[in-house]
């Protein structure tokens, strides 16, 4: 009967670690937003160069990019938008290109 050496144990036992480890799945990427859709006011940003959007829960911030005319700030809109590509000057908010919007009639609450 022949007997396996240490060295050469410990050189097998490497060699399935590592393949162990190999074998783990990729993990999955991020689905990225294609399409936002929200609700809330119209608010001027700190700085007053940036238009935002302060959803109606409260729990999230936009600040938007929409051509003319653009909502004027103080009423609730509904918009839809694209992530805006590259950066901005604002530094509140995530930055939306809006494709679409339109007032509610309503004016926000302070």
């Amino acid at each position: 009967m022949k007997l396996i050496s240490i060295p050469a144990l410990a050189a097998f036992a490497t060699i399935l670690g590592a393949f162990a480890q190999s074998t783990k799945p990729a993990p999955k990427p991020k689905a990225e937003i294609q399409e936002v859709k929200a609700t809330g006011c119209t608010i001027q940003s700190a700085d007053a160069k940036c238009l935002l959007l302060k959803t109606l829960d409260g729990k999230t911030t936009y600040n938007i990019f929409a051509e003319d005319p653009q909502p004027s700030t103080g009423i609730v809109i509904i918009i839809e938008g694209k992530p805006h590509a590259g950066s901005t000057a604002c530094k509140q908010g995530i930055a939306l290109d809006v494709t679409r919007w339109e007032s509610t009639g309503e004016k926000c609450l302070r």
